[in-house]
């Protein structure tokens, strides 16, 4: 019995682990594009809510901002732990956009999966969001991970339907493993997990505690 409960607890502890955000810098809070590679030609950046006024980042000071031309990427490469075995990521992000009519400017994130070697695989993308009535809209969606794929370029894509500005921003960017039950490896500088919510961190020391108390037990 105490063994079984020792091990459900480690499979929880596990399974809570493998939830944490492959991303670094998802929510642009850095201040800066630390962990993101620009492209296209609007120049993306991060935005403190300055450059349209009414737009704020939906959490923390900070967000991203397709800024100025037709289009613009922001690309982070990051590592899929469970290399050959059957995996789904979970894609997360919320849009805002300029009050445009319809279509205002617009964004959406595509997944190119990637071998060892660094070949593409395949490319997936999400449904595009045009959230332009004064409120942030989240996409989220989960996609099937090919066995073969060593790491994935987490792009978001900001478009311009109007104007001269690209007045389209992205918030809270998350990519997370949803099954396999693979934690995550420390010290990956690709890699970097979500600060505990307080109920999983309530969940890690009640395990911790009860693990704990049957060493003393059986002591």
């Amino acid at each position: 019995m105490r063994l079984k409960l020792a091990v459900a607890l480690a499979s929880l502890m596990v399974s809570m682990s493998g939830h944490a955000t492959l991303l670094t810098n998802g929510g642009a809070e850095t201040g800066n594009l630390q962990g993101w590679t620009v492209g296209g030609v609007s120049n993306p950046r991060v935005d403190d809510g300055s450059f349209d006024p009414g737009i704020n980042p939906r959490t923390g000071n900070y967000m991203f901002s397709g800024y100025s031309g037709a289009w613009g990427t922001l690309t982070q490469n990051v590592l899929l732990p469970g290399f050959g075995q059957m995996r789904q990521v979970a894609v997360s992000f919320w849009e805002q956009g300029l009050d445009q009519d319809i279509p205002s400017d617009d964004a959406y994130v595509s997944l190119t999966y990637r071998t060892q070697s660094g070949s593409v695989i395949s490319s997936v993308s999400t449904a595009t969001i045009d959230s332009h009535d004064g409120e942030w809209t989240q996409y989220q969606g989960i996609f099937d991970v090919p066995l073969s794929a060593w790491s994935v370029d987490y792009t978001m894509y900001f478009h311009r339907n109007f104007g001269l500005d690209l007045d389209s921003f992205i918030d809270d960017n998350s990519l997370t493993l949803v099954s396999g039950g693979f934690p995550i490896e420390a010290g990956d500088a690709n890699q970097s997990a979500d600060v505990p919510e307080p109920a999983s961190t309530a969940l890690v020391l009640l395990g911790l505690g009860s693990l704990a108390l049957l060493r003393r037990r059986r002591a």
